[in-house]
């Protein structure tokens, strides 16, 4: 006996009264296979196996268990490490908890199609079980059932299973087929999480909800049937899995990036966030008529996606939820939806309708950016504002790992829009077929690039109730011949207008009170701007290349006039038409080359805060004859007056104390330029061919002496 392994089974027996424990050798004749102490032939007596029955024999290959036995107890095979193979009954009911744990030699088992009922963690740790075939009576999976079998590829039809749990498959990540699932209600939460080899998954007629992660990181996944019952997806159900790889010291992403279809969605109300994102294969969604909710990022960078019906019922629609869906051609009519959040359609650039959006009332930033292929925005009555770059641009990197950026290039018409309040910067950005937007009366202001490189863009409508005009808002406008009624404005930005070659007039401007730098620069059919008696500031080059502006009224309130207003600069021409400008007499400052080149300019007003004109402020003013009250000046740079052929003089000049280089110069009409009893210096050539011009000095000042070195005729101050 000693020699003999002695096996102790605890055996129930149908025997007049009960339970039957027999100890049996290897050898015995009712219990061995053909002498084969690694080989175990239950009795057929027995009906059910007890707990612990061969707990930790290691030296139990085989067992061949009879169609009488229903039951297989807790631990009954717990730890037999050599088991390779056993033959269940076609009867057997249950199987106990921890029943195969840790039979880490198992390979396969056959079906069990009586199997009803199957306990915790019941092939745990069974490393080497590749397949299990059909279980169609097994309504429940409870927890770690198959936790740990790393070597699992299959499991057959479990027809009449109505609950898993969600550990179920825990560390079995080699899983690649799974049958019918026909009565299942739930696939719960990270079911599946990173099986990237699982490639398909049998009938899910009867669920009702995919839990979170439930599908995330199956990269071999390639299709689900009809889910007609199916009420929710979880956030990120065929979402994104990544995995931490030690030895290259890197992580690697798998997302469901093999996923094509997915059939009838018909009962489903809610789709949760990252739900299919980079599912970069899937082509199509059945019927979603219910769908009232879809989270963000639902369906980010599915690039294969053509199109999606059925969403009538949608209320909203979430960040980024189609964001790179690149092939996006159509997604229907969208009569309940109410906002269409941030990035919600960016870079879908074969989208070419957005469809009926009569209820929407806001569209977020970047909202529709980089689709290039739309042409149209249906209905949008009720829209209260248009977030940054909600048309603009989108960039992104290509395949080849370069940047590139596209833009809504095909967008012809947005309609009436009588309830919109702001726009946003770069809302429209790039547009450059839009030839009109409707409606915009309820506008309070339009942001930074609004409409920038909008170059078809002919008009805007009523924009009476708008402050405030952006930073580069119609820049490269170039088709832009009026804009609406702006008696409300009372800033508009630097550049706001550049570029705008066919802007004739801008309407009623009474109540600006800034033009930022470049605001018109290059607006060369821009012959009037309107009444500008509130206006204060104006930036530097702010109406360069103006060459059809002819007069600027009086500026009562004007402070500050920035370099080079109303000159050339670089290949943009001064104002050559301006012929004057009236009173500005609370100006401090005339900055540089403010109306250098003004050729046709004959006049300008009062300047009786001026205290400095900069270096070439009316250089080659040809035609200028006048010049208002200087009296406060005190100094006047280089060429600042240079090639005013027809200047005959200047007003009172007696708290100048400086005059620059050629300040003067070429003034050929120049008589005289009042009283120089402060100044202290006068740079060379300040005077340089003023054939007419006598000085007026002081005795022994240095006025005088520049006189006399420089041979210009002069005559004392009488005070």
């Amino acid at each position: 006996m000693e020699a003999k392994k002695l096996l102790t089974l605890a055996l129930t027996g149908l025997l007049a009264g009960g339970c039957l424990m027999v100890p049996a050798l290897a050898e015995d004749a009712d219990g061995q296979s053909s002498g084969n102490p690694a080989t175990y032939t239950i009795p057929a007596r027995v009906k059910r196996i007890e707990d612990y029955a061969f707990a930790g024999d290691t030296s139990l290959e085989r067992v061949k268990i009879p169609d009488g036995v229903t039951e297989i107890g807790d631990y009954a095979f717990s730890g037999c490490t050599n088991l390779q193979e056993i033959v269940l009954p076609d009867g057997l009911t249950k199987i106990g908890n921890h029943a195969f744990d840790g039979c880490t030699a198992l390979v396969r088992l056959g079906d069990m199609n009586q199997l009803e009922s199957i306990g915790e963690y019941a092939f745990s740790g069974c490393e080497t079980l590749e397949s299990i075939g059909n279980m169609n009576s097994l309504q429940t999976i409870p927890d770690g059932v198959f936790s740990g079998c790393s070597s699992l590829l299959q499991l057959g039809d479990m027809k009449s299973l109505t609950t898993i749990s969600s550990n179920a498959f825990s560390r079995a990540k080699e899983l690649e087929r799974i049958g019918e699932l026909s009565s299942l209600t739930e696939i719960p939460s990270s079911l599946f999480y990173g099986m990237i080899d699982l490639e398909s998954v049998g009938d899910l007629s009867s669920l009702k909800t995919i839990g979170n992660g439930a599908f995330c990181g199956c990269a071999s996944l390639k299709r689900l049937g009809d889910m007609p019952k199916l009420e929710t997806i979880g956030s990120d159900a065929f979402g994104t899995y990544s995995v931490w790889l030690e030895d290259e010291g890197r992580s690697e992403t798998y997302a469901c990036s093999s996923l094509e279809s997915i059939g009838d969605l018909s009962n489903v109300n809610y789709i949760a966030s990252n739900a299919f994102s980079n599912c970069t294969a899937l082509k199509q969604i059945g019927d979603l008529t219910n769908v009232t909710r879809i989270a963000y990022s639902a369906f980010y960078k599915c690039s294969a996606l053509e199109r999606i019906g059925g969403l009538e019922k949608l209320t909203a629609i979430n960040r980024n939820t189609f964001e790179g869906c690149t092939s996006l051609k159509s997604i229907g009519n969208l009569p309940k939806v109410t906002s269409i959040g941030d990035r919600a359609f960016a870079g879908c650039v074969s989208l070419k309708s957005a469809g009926n959006l009569p209820k929407v009332t806001s569209i977020g930033n970047n909202a529709f950016a980089g689709c290039a292929s739309l042409e149209s925005v249906g209905e949008l009555k009720n829209v209260k504002s248009i977030g940054n770059s909600a048309f603009g641009s989108y960039s992104y990197y290509d395949e080849n790992n370069k940047y590139q950026t596209i833009y809504c290039t095909s967008l012809k018409s947005i309609g009436d829009m009588p309830k919109l309040e702001t726009i946003g910067g770069s809302a429209f950005y790039g547009c450059s077929a839009l030839a009109s937007v409707g409606d915009l009366s309820n506008v309070t202001s339009i942001g930074e690039w609004a409409f920038r490189g909008c170059s078809a863009l002919t008009s805007v409508g009523n924009l009476s109730s708008v402050t405030s005009i952006g930073e580069w808002a119609f820049r490269g406008c170039s088709a832009l011949t009026s804009v609406g009624n702006l008696s409300s404005v009372t800033s508009i930005g630097n550049d706001a207008f550049n570029g705008c070659s066919s802007l004739a007039s801008v309407g009623d401007l009474s109540s600006v009170t800034s033009i930022g730098g470049q605001a018109f620069w290059g607006c060369s059919a821009l012959t009037s701007v309107g009444d500008l008696t509130n206006v204060e500031t104006i930036g530097d080059c702010a109406f360069t290349g103006c060459t059809s502006l002819i007069e600027i009224g009086d500026m009562p309130n004007l402070t500050a006039l920035g370099d080079s207003a109303f000159s050339q600069m670089n290949e943009c021409e001064p104002c050559v038409s301006l012929k004057s400008i009236g009173d500005m007499p609370k100006l401090q400052k005339i900055e540089n080359r403010t109306f250098n080149g003004c050729s046709s300019l004959t006049s300008v007003g009062e300047l009786s805060s001026v205290t400095s004109i900069g270096g070439q402020a009316f250089w080659a003013c040809s035609l200028l004859a006048s010049v208002g009250n200087l009296s406060n000046v005190t100094s006047i740079g280089a060429s600042a007056f240079y090639g005013c052929s027809l200047l005959a003089s200047v007003g009172d000049l007696s708290n100048v104390t400086s005059i620059g280089y050629g300040a003067f110069s070429n003034c050929s009409s120049l008589a005289s330029i009042g009283d120089l009893r402060s100044v202290t210096e006068i740079g060379n050539s300040a005077f340089y061919n003023c054939k007419s011009l006598t000085l007026r000095v002081l005795p022994n000042s240095y006025a005088e002496n520049y006189a006399k070195s420089n041979k210009i005729p002069y005559t004392y101050i009488e005070d």
